[in-house]
């Protein structure tokens, strides 16, 4: 599919059954009110508490589902899936693991690089500068950091610059790969699949990066201007919130797991 079939057929796709759609809204105002009623002025510890298991169980079941949705975009299915809440928390839970397993590898590749560029080292002597200055009674901001040796303040404006281009690039990269990696674990419901490396490459390369690229920025743009209009409806007092979350927020995930899932239909 081009870009612009991807873009119209997720955009119909999350009011293609009515019923399950409401279903899912329903499931993300369960999954936000540990968050949402708080601000009405809600202070129960105990409710609170309550509240909090419920979003951690119901975060793994539309996890769960969103997989799902992405399966039935590589598939061709037409309509939202049905709902088995118990396999789709099991999903949830491997979907997640294998995401935190995508993150950690360039988390501990930055910190060795910060590491090695001399980051910490030299932070740790700023701040130690920092701590002496305030024992001395020096509040000033501008003779704290003149009293920095140069060449510390050097090693670490070098190697934080360099560790942040790093961990962008590797940011980047990981992303498209824990992309390629959720869309194996969906189509195979193997969690091995998501970690065979050549077959990720295989898969990107048979879909072409470029327009793996081209396509998630496009998805992305399209799904923050939908997070703008929810925001603005959020401001709506009282009612504005749960709208935007009933709604709004269900409808973007919708769009976007079924657009992920049409961009890799090809690979298969």
């Amino acid at each position: 599919m081009n870009l612009r079939e991807i873009i119209t057929d997720a955009i119909k796709y999350p009011i293609s059954d009515t019923r399950k759609f409401l279903i899912f809204c329903a499931l993300i105002i369960l999954m936000s009110l540990s968050t949402v009623l708080p601000s009405y002025g809600l202070k129960d510890s105990t409710i609170a508490l309550i509240l909090s298991l419920v979003t951690f169980i119901v975060l793994f079941v539309v996890l769960g589902y969103s997989v799902e949705v992405l399966k039935g975009g590589i598939e061709g299915d037409e309509t939202l899936p049905d709902f088995d809440y118990v396999k789709q928390f099991i999903i949830g839970i491997k979907a997640m693991i294998l995401d935190i397993i995508y993150f950690i590898i360039p988390a501990v590749i930055v910190i060795i690089i910060a590491s090695a560029t001399g980051l910490f080292s030299s932070f740790t002597e700023i701040v130690n500068v920092g701590i002496n200055s305030l024992a001395n009674e020096t509040t000033n901001v501008t003779t704290i950091i003149a009293a920095v040796p140069k060449s510390t303040m050097n090693t670490f404006t070098n190697a934080l610059s360099v560790t942040i281009v790093a961990a962008i690039i590797l940011f980047i990269i990981f992303s498209l790969l824990s992309f390629t990696a959720l869309v194996r674990f969906a189509k195979f419901e193997s969690g091995t699949e998501g970690l065979r490396f050549m077959e990720i490459l295989k898969d990107m390369k048979n879909i072409g990066f470029i327009k793996i690229i081209i396509t998630l920025i496009v998805i992305y743009i399209i799904a923050l201007a939908m997070v703008f209009v929810i925001g603005l409806i959020g401001l709506i007092p009282y009612v504005g919130v749960f709208i935007g979350i009933f709604v709004g927020v269900p409808f973007v995930v919708l769009f976007l797991y079924r657009s992920i899932g049409l961009l890799y239909a090809d690979a298969y």
